[in-house]
């Protein structure tokens, strides 16, 4: 596997809203930099079985879950579940429709795209907060108790809100010190002029942190809908970033993907003062090659034919933030293969304008690498990717070799300073002939997160998805959790 990265100066530029690094390639090592597996814990979430028997039929998971102190939450569509963080012993599992009835939402109909976070720094000892989108029609965004000392996310324990927001899907959730934003691609027209007819439009909820994290969450006249924003001007995916900060910085910045030039990231930034974008403009990076419409990734059967629909050109997993950088990452077409590409971007300390630092690529050759979530523990300490990875005929079908080629659950281990990163794995597929039923892309977003027990301070935790079962009338999925200790 091929890592591409290369430190660019981290020097501050003046105000032009551009940057440019560059990507040296490297070779990397399944046992160089750390001595032994770092995975330490591992077990299985939910599955397409879960999904058939809760929601009916089995869909795309969008692999989705947080650490809390006790749990690990995990929420995909239609599944609910929640189990002890230590062992993987499942405490509970309901359908995503049981889960919002007992918030408090009546009629939960076509909920999609679960978004789920454990903020340590917020209630009484951390709180949880959901968010899912009624396509095309609503918001709900659900807390636990802030004064509960325990944290509880079970069944019961949460109260919600729904808002109207029309024209919405795929929610994108981050958060500082001022407050929650909620990012959702709009198909209603924007201002100015609409996008090209087959693109979505950003738009961006501001919700005060104090009222985000009420109980239930008020979304009155505070809250601040901005958008739809044209596309063409705010890139794909407009994320807003998830701060680890405890500074109340007066900006928050949403990153996105430019796939018209195709050579420059997004950036808008937000004020949650005077709850407007005061600005936004592109950063220039290595040109990159979007993913086509229609794009099957490889699989090792026979006939060389896959039938595993995944497509995503924008940011699917939420930009990790420090006081001072943001990582995200996102998939391209490199070589005639998926890469996953990663950035860090530099935050001017005076006026939050974001800049390239350093960036790289996540590559093998005859395989494919996607669905990324990125988290680091700093500029000069390990950053983690966690990705799906699957190779094409010829590449071994056997899950217990290291090239394996059956879609599975990866993660990269990425250092700046020019040493050899390290590729783990987190499930390997079971079978090299999955096949969607019904027909579904793969999941549309991998999640990752930092544990927040100040006893595992370097302890990762992350779920993406892998094959369980194959065949043309067999196929199933199930999901991974695990946790990555950092030296």
């Amino acid at each position: 596997m091929q890592v591409a990265h290369q430190n660019a100066a981290d020097t501050l530029l003046a105000p032009s809203f551009e940057a440019r690094g560059t990507m040296t390639n490297s070779t990397d090592s399944l046992t160089a930099g750390l001595q032994a597996d770092p995975v330490s814990i591992r077990f299985s979430g939910a599955g397409s079985t879960d999904q058939k028997v809760l929601g009916s039929s089995p869909f795309t998971p969008d692999c989705n879950g947080a650490a809390g102190y006790r749990y690990f939450v995990e929420f995909i569509n239609f599944v609910f579940s929640i189990y002890e963080k230590s062992t993987g012993a499942l405490v509970n599992r309901v359908s995503g429709t049981r889960f919002w009835q007992a918030a408090g939402i009546a009629q939960p109909l076509n909920i999609v795209d679960p978004r789920i976070v454990f903020i340590p720094d917020a209630g009484r000892n951390g709180q949880w907060l959901a968010v899912q989108v009624d396509l095309g029609n609503r918001v709900f965004i659900a807390t636990t108790d802030p004064h509960d000392p325990y944290c509880d996310p079970s069944l019961g324990k949460w109260k919600a809100t729904a808002f109207d927001l029309r024209g919405n899907d795929f929610p994108m959730l981050g958060y500082d010190q001022r407050g929650v934003y909620i990012s959702v691609e709009s198909s209603e027209p924007p201002t100015p002029p609409s996008p090209p007819s087959d693109k979505r439009s950003p738009q961006i909820v501001f919700i005060p942190r104090i009222y985000a994290l009420d109980y239930p969450p008020y979304v009155g006249p505070e809250a601040k809908v901005i958008g739809p924003l044209n596309y063409e001007q705010y890139g794909d995916s407009l994320y807003p970033a998830i701060s680890s900060s405890r500074a109340a910085w007066p900006y928050q910045t949403l990153i996105g993907i430019d796939n018209i030039s195709k050579r420059h990231l997004t950036f808008a930034l937000f004020s949650p003062e005077s709850r407007a974008v005061l600005s936004h403009a592109r950063i220039e990076v290595d040109a990159f090659t979007p993913i086509p419409r229609g794009n099957f990734v490889k699989q090792p059967v026979s006939d060389g034919i896959s039938k595993v629909y995944w497509f995503n050109q924008g940011i699917v997993a939420a930009p990790m933030s420090d006081d001072y950088n943001i990582w995200l990452a996102h998939t391209v077409v490199s070589g005639g293969n998926l890469a996953v590409r990663w950035y860090r971007l530099r935050l001017d300390t005076v006026t939050r304008i974001p800049h390239l630092a350093a960036s790289g690529e996540i590559s093998k050759l005859r395989f494919d690498c996607f669905n990324p979530s990125i988290l680091s523990l700093g500029k000069d300490d390990w950053t983690v990717v966690s990705f799906s990875r699957s190779g094409t005929v010829g590449t071994s079908r056997d899950p217990n070799n290291g090239d394996c080629g059956n879609i599975g659950a990866y993660a990269a281990l990425v250092r700046e300073d020019g040493s050899q990163p390290l590729i783990c794995t987190l499930k390997s597929g079971q079978a090299s002939d999955y096949m969607n039923i019904p027909s579904q892309r793969w999941g549309d977003y991998s999640t990752i997160c930092r544990d927040p027990d100040p006893k595992n301070p370097r302890r990762v935790w992350t779920v993406n998805q892998y094959v369980e079962q194959g065949g043309s009338s067999t196929s199933q999925w199930r999901n991974v959790i695990a946790a990555i200790d950092l030296p």
